[in-house]
């Protein structure tokens, strides 16, 4: 492998930079939410090193989330990261948030009844140009944009769910009173990058990285019930669940 001088020149660059994102990091997770944050001039003499890797850095973090710059204020710690329970229960969201004492909002962007896309159609075991339900939210916690989901479920499930308000109601509540419920599901979850509409919905820059949660359904029958995309910023909440083996039984002597 051939090193040429540009090469040689570049490295030392990087390397400073990413010594400050590693050590800005490390402030960041000892610091509470919402904490004011080092000026540039401040970290440049801390760290020892230029304004242009720290305004780098800095710029880098911003976009991963990991801190906020407020105009007129400074930068601050981003907020505390919400944890949600989807991995472990049938829960909704509300209740989830709720039994936090967390504040929740929801924004409806789309409800509405249209045929069913082609990728979409065997998961839910329909065929394309069915009719499915389509409810895409941006949910808030104490008043910031933590969630953008998307739901699709067969339309021939539930025709009421077109006339309900779900600005305030809950989904799986709604279900929940018609005897629809969920008695299994698949669930994953990956990283990816926000697509821009993502970005603008969830306050984070276009490319930054957000946690996709994807969740296939089924009711009564082993029926399809629903397909959810979840998008989470990825600096803003973390997945908790609760793993218990079996006792151990000990052979007698």
């Amino acid at each position: 492998m051939t090193v040429t001088t540009q090469d040689a020149a570049v490295a030392p660059r990087v390397l400073r930079y990413l010594q400050a994102k590693a050590r800005l990091l490390d402030r960041l997770r000892a610091m509470p939410p919402l904490a004011p944050f080092p000026s540039e001039r401040d970290l440049c003499t801390e760290l020892g090193m230029s304004r242009t890797t720290i305004r780098r850095t800095l710029a880098e973090l911003e976009k991963e989330g990991a801190i906020q710059r407020l105009p007129g204020k400074g930068t601050f710690s981003s907020q505390a990261k919400y944890t949600d329970h989807a991995m472990q229960s049938f829960i909704g969201f509300d209740e989830d948030a709720r039994t936090q004492h967390k504040r929740v909002q929801n924004r409806i962007l789309t409800q509405a009844v249209i045929p069913c896309p082609v990728a979409e159609a065997s998961a839910l075991g329909l065929v394309p140009g069915d009719q499915v339900f389509v409810l895409e939210r941006l949910r808030f916690i104490d008043g910031a944009p933590i969630c953008l989901v998307t739901s699709l479920l067969p339309f021939a499930l539930c025709p009421a769910l077109v006339d309900q308000d779900f600005s305030e109601a809950s989904l799986y509540d709604f279900l929940r009173r018609r005897q629809i419920v969920t008695t299994r599901a698949r669930r994953s979850i990956e990283v990816k990058q926000a697509t821009p509409e993502e970005a603008v919905h969830l306050s984070v820059a276009p490319g930054a990285p957000v946690i996709l949660f994807e969740s296939l359904g089924y009711t009564s029958g082993d029926r399809p019930l629903d397909h959810v995309r979840s998008r989470y910023p990825a600096y803003g909440a973390r997945f908790e669940t609760e793993v218990r083996g079996t006792d151990l039984v000990l052979p007698e002597d």
